[in-house]
């Protein structure tokens, strides 16, 4: 009875450990082979949704998964987010009969500049994907680089022009739609700390970003991942590995600005909330055929070093961190590096 009981307590202790994860996922165009680098193909998606159906997932809208982040809240297993940017025409005639077929919601982000222009829904079509379970979040109103400023702009000027981006933005979907969304996807999944304050500001409660990664109750609510769904990840087995992925408990990274601004590789330095993590092995990978490498920190059992062998190249790159778990389980982190052409100088948008 004594073993019994001693068995039936571990099991409860490590049932209120388990830590559940949120695989979000972002597609763009659907069916647009024109435009391969952010399309997938309709047949493809269809399969990703009767994969849901059929094995049991629970599909949220993104403003809920980010108010279990914020509150705190429990996670269920097997939940997943379903996003689309831009809002192209492809989304509402290919993409939407297929969610109303499994009764699945999805959020889509909309740029308003570009609401009724050739190959984006017009304001009627957005108003009807109300009311078939599509949720609907800003991305600003022009689609533009915010991290940086134009040329002959100071600091006051960009923080001026980017307020009145997104307040136009906000005007035409109450107008048009009577909607105030309270999530907002950065253009190009471009941040930095002066434009996450500047969102705060702006009222919105949660952010969503492009680097790839699993959302937990620990996450960042202004850089929440994604995992992207167009090219050649846009595939059957790649949506079912990411399905299988936990989140990587990182505490604090540093630096937090994503821009880089002097160093080249740029450091990285990781606390993780498990220090076996940093004691066990884990595996870096950055873009563009480079490698990069984590090292321990000494004296400090939970931090590990990251930086690449050779200078990042591109305008966006990433350091992508994976660790098998003890439940068989791959862990992932990833973390976005910028380079912008006039970055907005750090602290610009603190009050």
């Amino acid at each position: 009875m004594l073993r019994i009981l001693s068995g039936l307590i571990f099991l409860l202790l490590c049932a209120t450990t388990v830590q559940a994860d949120v695989t979000v996922f972002i597609y763009h165009r659907f069916g647009e082979t024109r435009y391969p680098s952010t399309n997938i193909a309709v047949d493809i998606f269809a399969q990703q949704l009767a994969y849901l159906h059929r094995e049991g997932y629970q599909v949220l809208p993104l403003s809920r998964i980010a108010e279990m982040v914020r509150n705190k809240t429990e996670i269920p297993d097997k939940t997943v987010g379903l996003c689309i940017d831009d809002a192209f025409t492809s989304f509402a005639a290919e993409a939407v009969p297929l969610l109303e077929k499994y009764q699945f919601p999805a959020t889509l982000f909309v740029n308003t500049d570009a609401v009724g222009r050739a190959g984006y829904l017009d304001w009627s079509q957005l108003k009807s994907l109300l009311t078939k379970g599509i949720e609907i979040g800003n991305h600003t109103a022009s689609h533009a680089y915010i991290v940086e400023m134009k040329a002959g702009e100071t600091p006051q000027q960009w923080q001026q022009r980017i307020n009145a981006d997104i307040e136009r933005s906000k005007k035409a979907l109450k107008g048009q739609l009577g909607i105030e969304p309270e999530i907002f996807a950065y253009t190009y999944g471009e941040y930095s700390p002066a434009v996450i304050e500047l969102i705060k500001q702006a009222g919105f409660k949660a952010a969503f970003a492009q680097q790839s990664g699993v959302i937990y109750q620990g996450s960042d609510l202004w850089a929440l991942p994604r995992f992207p769904m167009g090219g050649p990840y846009a595939t059957m087995k790649g949506f079912v590995s990411k399905l299988r992925m936990t989140a990587m408990d990182v505490l604090d990274p540093v630096p937090e600005d994503p821009v880089i601004r002097s160093e080249n590789p740029p450091r990285l330095r990781l606390t993780f909330a498990d220090p076996r993590l940093a004691q066990g092995q884990i595996n870096c990978f950055a873009q563009g055929g480079n490698h990069c490498r984590v090292e321990s920190v000494a004296g400090k059992k939970n931090q590990v070093l990251v930086v690449a062998e050779k200078p990042l190249t591109g305008r966006r790159n990433k350091y992508t961190l994976t660790a098998l778990g003890s439940d068989g389980r791959w862990k992932w982190y990833s973390h976005l590096w910028i380079h912008a052409k006039r970055p907005v100088p750090e602290q610009t948008a603190q009050p």
